[in-house]
């Protein structure tokens, strides 16, 4: 999907200017839908803090993944 991203569309998912900028879209269109609870972004120095049912979900989920995927050696 990266190199999908990266190759035809010309986005760089590996740059930090462009996940906050994905963060800062992705708020903007619930808050353009009427659902700011969704998801929050607020870009800090540190990088980009998510909140809201999104940006609490999401690292709960990659969690459990980690957690629970086989690796292939």
């Amino acid at each position: 999907m990266k190199a999908f991203l990266k190759n035809k569309l010309g986005i760089d998912l590996t740059q930090p200017s462009t996940k906050k900028g994905v963060a800062l879209i992705g708020a903007g269109i619930a808050l353009a839908a009427g659902h700011p609870e969704i998801i929050t972004a607020s870009v800090t120095p540190e990088g980009v803090e998510y909140g809201g049912i999104v940006g609490t979900a999401v690292p709960v989920l990659l969690g459990l993944w980690e957690t629970f995927r086989k690796e292939f050696d």
